[in-house]
């Protein structure tokens, strides 16, 4: 396939791949192919290919660098197997891929629709919470579960909140008056609705028993952080696992009262890709970001590798090592950096996962500077905060988030990110400076210009992140319990259809049918 860089794309360039060498960037309507597919890259830094016709393909310049393209394959045949490449590191960074006739989303979304008045609540009401994921390592979803408690818990129009896990214990962080924990055990053994809205605040998935969210509350709603798992093959188990997921979570989905998206960026995306399969609405609710203002956590001796920073110059890059986090990415920033001059460290703090990793593979573009970075792995909450406070930037090269809190933490700590502005960094973000897409040097000459007038963009965060309150999340929140709990609400006018027991049971069968032939196949590999 020849492979052709061309001007164009807002500076940054575009990438032509078509068959039949290089006369194919001389067809009669190659111009219009070009400019259409550059109609949908432009402002839009997370697509990374648009595919015009079977035959024609373009890949942005922002972000063929992060994909492996190289200035050597400029004007060359690639093999097919080499292109197909580059669009699977697509996939796996959680890019977006543009089939052909497929047009880009209109502008605004679900952003401009006005939501109609909710009548009051008759009473104060009950919520349960799926609490599943409030034990563990923190993440940026639990962050967002325990404040969208602690804020439900002040207000009056909730009498009491039930976190129902299997243990039915209570986190010390959000032990309150109005809140209690119960088993699912208990729970389920009460016969009628416990609470008035069952509320899981984070992922649906294959883990998930949608008919006991039913037999617990009175409605069911559901917030969905992301589609990052959805779509990327990368981070199941198999091809299989994946298809599991995404039958749990378009089931879930469709089934609920009542779906939260924490970003007008994802919430459009559930619009259009359930479009008349929903049972309730969807309703963007943008997360807080305030939870650092409220107080520092209490000051705790952090462990020997944090300990060993004291004193000394680093950058941050601060998640787990998911490919879509791009460490390595940031890595070769660092690098490139070092080699002009910058004398300083590279700190990675994140949980390792094991499917869908950078972890083996993140510090080869290191070169002769890898000495210079340190892998922390979890670090504790206290620990988080004292890497903030003393990073002298965070490199934030994400290409798929569901939200993105960690430049307003950053902020709130006094310390400037370096990102790309793209899906919900552009709706949160907007006139903050960034980089506009993943090519090294220009993303490290941004983090040169942050580290020697870090201020502005500081302030710039803050200013953005003061409308995003907690508080304001909630009030949204129980604006969307009203609706579902209000005369007319979708639940109470259509049935649902729910899955009967011979799907539940094949379910279960493809399930169990799996598991053994990997068994198998495993203890055959033994013998």
């Amino acid at each position: 396939m020849w492979v052709e860089r061309l001007p164009g794309c807002d500076g940054w360039g575009v990438w032509a791949v078509g068959h039949g060498g290089p006369a194919a960037l001389q067809a009669s309507q190659f111009a219009q192919h070009q400019a259409a597919a550059e109609r949908c890259m432009s402002g839009r830094a997370e697509v990374a290919s648009v595919q015009v016709t079977p035959e024609l393909s373009f890949i942005s310049g922002r972000t063929a660098e992060l994909l492996g393209i190289t200035a050597a394959d400029d004007k060359s045949y690639c093999p097919a197997a080499r292109v197909d490449g580059w669009l699977a590191t697509a996939t796996l960074k959680g890019l977006v891929r543009i089939p052909p006739a497929r047009v880009p989303p209109a502008a605004g979304g679900i952003a401009g629709r006005a939501r109609q008045p909710a009548p009051p609540f008759a009473s104060a009401i009950s919520v349960g919470i799926d609490a599943a994921w409030l034990v563990g390592t923190e993440s940026g979803a639990q962050v967002a579960a325990v404040e969208l408690i602690r804020e439900l818990a002040r207000r009056p129009e909730i009498a009491r909140i039930v976190l129902i896990t299997e243990a039915g214990v209570v986190p010390g962080r959000l032990a309150a008056p109005k809140v209690s924990g119960i088993s699912w055990t208990a729970a389920l053994a009460q016969g009628t609705p416990l609470v008035d809205v069952m509320h899981r605040p984070y992922q649906p998935g294959a883990d998930v028993d949608f008919r006991r969210y039913l037999r617990a509350g009175t409605c069911v709603a559901l917030t969905v952080l992301d589609l990052i798992a959805y779509d990327n093959p990368a981070y199941h188990e198999s091809a299989w696992w994946q298809r599991r997921y995404q039958d749990a979570f378009d089931e879930q989905v469709c089934l609920a009262d009542g779906v939260f998206a924490i970003s007008r960026h994802v919430g459009s995306r559930l619009e259009k890709q359930f479009a008349g399969r929903l049972s309730g609405p969807v309703w963007p609710v943008l997360l807080g970001t305030d939870h650092l203002h409220a107080g520092l956590p209490a000051a705790a001796e952090p462990g020997p590798a944090v300990k060993a920073l004291q004193g000394a110059r680093f950058l941050l890059v601060l998640g787990n090592d998911f490919e879509h986090k791009n460490r390595d990415f940031a890595v070769k920033v660092f690098a490139d950096m070092c080699e002009r001059g910058y004398d300083g460290r590279l700190v990675l703090a994140g949980f390792h996962l094991d499917g869908g990793s950078s972890f083996g593979h993140e510090l080869t573009g290191a070169g002769r500077h890898a000495d210079r970075v340190t892998r922390l792995g979890s670090v504790a909450n206290a620990e988080k905060v004292w890497l903030l406070q003393n990073a002298e930037a965070v490199l934030y090269p994400t290409s798929a988030e569901g939200f993105g809190l960690v430049p307003f933490e950053a902020a709130a700590l006094g310390t400037p990110t370096a990102f790309v502005r793209f899906g919900p960094l552009g709706e949160t973000l907007p006139d903050v400076a960034a980089c506009g897409g993943w090519q090294v040097r220009p993303f490290a000459d941004h983090v040169f210009r942050l580290l020697e007038s870090p201020e502005p963009q500081i302030a710039a965060v803050r200013a953005a992140g003061a409308a995003l309150t907690w508080s304001s999340h909630v009030d949204q929140v129980l604006d969307g319990y009203r609706h579902m709990l209000g005369p007319g609400a979708p639940w109470r006018t259509r049935g649902r259809a729910l899955p009967g027991w011979p799907t539940r049971w094949r379910r279960s069968a493809d399930q169990w049918t799996y598991r053994a032939g990997n068994k198998l196949r495993r203890l055959a590999g033994r013998a």
